[in-house]
C-alpha cells in the first residue's frame, strides 16, 4: 500500500515539535531523548541547519519560525522519498508481471522473382523483396498482364509472446495451520505429544518454569482439562474413573509423571 501524502495535522507535527522545543528549554535529558525520537528526521544534517539559524538570525520570532519550517521540510522530504521508493517498487513489480508482446516479420531471404539470394537484408523499414529494380519491374509487368507464374508477395507477421514471471512468497494465515491440526486427529495427537515431550524435557529452555510462557501454558492446559471434564460429565458414555494412584490412561500417567518432576505445577484435579 502506497504511503499517503504527508499531512502535518494527521501526524501531529505541531505537538511533537512543541514537545521537543519544551524539552530543549527544560534540559531534562530523558524527556529530550523521547521528544527527539518522536521526530525521526531530526538527524545531524537538520541539526546543523538549526544551529546555523540560531547563529545567523537575531530575531527570536523569525528564528523560531525558520527552525520549525526546517524540521517540517525534513519530514515532508522524507515522506516524498518514501513515496518515490514505493512507486518504483510498484513499477518494478508491474514490470515483473508484464506480458510482453513482440512483433516480428518474416523477411524474405531470396528474390521473389528469380530466387537470387538477397544481400544486406535490413530488419527495419520497408522489407526488400527483389534483388534489383529490373526484377521488381518485371514482376509488376507479369502481374499486370496476368501471366502464368506472376509473383505476388505477402509479408507474414508473427506475434511472439514472452511471459515473465516472478514468484512472490505470500505468508498464509496462521488460522490455516490451526485448522489443519484441529481437524486432523493424528496431527492433533502428535502436536500434543510433542508439547508433552518438550515440557517433560528439563533441558528444553523454552518451556522452563522460569519462563512466563510455561505458566501461560499451564493455565491454558488447566482450562482445557476442566472443559474436557465438564463435557465428559454431561455424556452418558463417560468411562469409569481409573485408579487414582496408578492411572490407566497413558496421557494421565505422563501428566502425573510431569507433576512429580515439577512440584511447582501442583496437583491436577481428577
Amino acid at each position: 500500500m502506497a504511503t499517503k501524502r504527508y499531512d502535518p495535522t494527521a501526524t501531529d507535527f505541531d505537538g511533537r515539535y512543541a514537545r521537543w522545543v519544551a524539552a530543549l528549554e527544560s534540559g531534562t535529558e530523558a524527556e529530550l531523548l523521547e521528544a527527539t525520537m518522536a521526530l525521526p528526521t531530526l538527524n545531524r544534517r537538520v541539526l546543523k541547519k538549526l544551529a546555523a539559524v540560531d547563529r545567523d538570525e537575531p530575531d527570536s520570532t523569525v528564528r523560531a519560525e525558520q527552525k520549525r519550517v526546517i524540521v517540517l521540510l525534513s519530514e515532508i522530504n522524507a515522506n516524498q522519498a518514501a513515496r518515490l521508493r514505493e512507486r518504483k517498487q510498484a513499477e518494478q513489480r508491474r514490470r515483473d508481471r508484464t506480458v510482453r508482446v513482440e512483433r516480428r516479420v518474416e523477411l524474405p531471404a531470396t528474390c521473389a522473382r528469380c530466387g537470387t539470394k538477397l544481400k544486406e537484408v535490413k530488419s527495419t523499414g520497408r522489407p526488400r523483396l527483389y534483388c534489383s529494380p529490373a526484377c521488381r519491374k518485371a514482376a509488376y509487368e507479369d502481374r499486370r498482364a496476368h501471366r502464368d507464374g506472376a509473383v505476388k508477395v505477402q509479408i507474414v507477421e508473427r506475434l511472439v509472446t514472452e511471459v515473465r514471471e516472478r514468484r512472490i512468497e505470500v505468508p498464509h494465515p496462521r488460522s490455516d495451520c490451526i485448522d489443519a491440526v484441529l481437524y486432523d486427529n493424528d496431527a492433533l495427537v502428535q502436536a500434543m505429544w510433542v508439547l508433552i515431550d518438550n515440557v517433560a524435557d528439563e533441558n528444553y529452555e523454552a518451556l522452563n518454569p522460569d519462563q512466563p510462557r510455561f505458566w501461560d501454558l499451564y493455565n491454558n492446559v488447566e482450562v482445557l482439562y476442566e472443559a474436557l471434564v465438564k463435557r465428559a460429565a454431561a455424556d452418558d458414555r463417560r468411562p469409569a474413573a481409573p485408579d487414582e494412584s496408578t492411572p490407566r490412561n497413558k496421557h494421565r500417567r505422563n501428566m502425573q509423571l510431569m507433576t512429580r518432576r515439577h512440584p511447582s505445577m501442583g496437583a491436577i484435579d481428577q
